[in-house]
C-alpha cells in the first residue's frame, strides 16, 4: 500500500528507483486536473486541452528520470506544460503572443511601478507591444514569476540560469513594461 502523504518529490524518487506504476498513478491523480486547467488556458478547446494533457502526462512519465529535485516539482511540471502548449500553438499557427498576453493581462498592475490598477484596454496594448520586444525566455520568466508565482530559486533551477541572471532578466523585462506604460500614459494625456 502506497503512503498517499508522500511529497511529489518523494514519489519521483521512488519512480527513479524503479518503483511500480502505482506511484505514477498517484502523481497523475494529484496533478491531472491542474495540467488540464493549464492546457485549457492556452488552447481554449476542451478536446485539444485533453489531448495536450495526455501528451504532457506521457512526457512526465518519460522524463521522470530527468527531474533532479533542485527545484520544486510544480515548477518543473509547469515548464513542461508551458513548452508543450506553446509548441502546439506554433504547430497550429496560433498567436503565441496573443495567448501569453491574455494570460498576463491580469498581472500587468504587478509589473507596473506605482500603479494599483491598469485599465484592461491599456494593459492588453502594453503587453502586445512588450511581447514584440522581449524574447520567448523573458516571456516564460514573466509568466513563471508573476502569473504562476514561482520563487526565483525554482525558476533558476528549472531554467538552468544563475539566480542573478533570473533577477536581472526579470528586472529588464519589468523596466520595459514600465517604459511602455509611461509612453501609453503620455499618449493618452496629449
Amino acid at each position: 500500500m502506497i503512503n498517499k502523504k508522500l511529497s511529489d518529490e518523494e514519489i519521483i524518487l521512488y519512480l527513479q528507483q524503479g518503483a511500480g506504476g502505482q506511484y505514477f498513478t498517484l502523481l497523475v491523480e494529484r496533478h491531472e486536473n491542474y495540467i488540464l486547467k493549464k492546457c485549457k488556458s492556452y488552447v481554449q478547446d476542451d478536446d485539444q486541452a485533453e489531448d495536450l494533457c495526455q501528451e504532457i502526462l506521457i512526457k512526465l512519465f518519460l522524463k521522470v528520470h530527468d527531474f533532479k529535485g533542485q527545484a520544486k516539482f510544480s515548477t518543473w511540471l509547469f515548464s513542461i506544460i508551458h513548452n508543450t502548449c506553446i509548441d502546439q500553438l506554433r504547430k497550429n499557427k496560433k498567436s503565441v503572443a496573443q495567448v501569453i498576453t491574455e494570460k498576463m493581462a491580469d498581472e500587468i498592475s504587478d509589473l507596473v511601478d506605482g500603479v494599483d490598477e491598469v485599465p484592461e484596454e491599456i494593459s492588453v496594448k502594453i503587453l502586445n507591444e512588450l511581447l514584440e520586444e522581449i524574447s520567448p525566455e523573458e516571456k516564460l520568466l514573466l509568466l513563471m514569476k508573476y502569473k504562476e508565482k514561482h520563487h526565483i530559486k525554482d525558476i533558476q533551477l528549472t531554467l538552468g540560469l544563475s539566480e542573478s541572471a533570473v533577477k536581472m532578466r526579470l528586472k529588464r523585462a519589468k523596466e520595459k513594461i514600465n517604459k511602455l506604460y509611461l509612453k501609453q500614459r503620455q499618449k493618452q494625456d496629449d
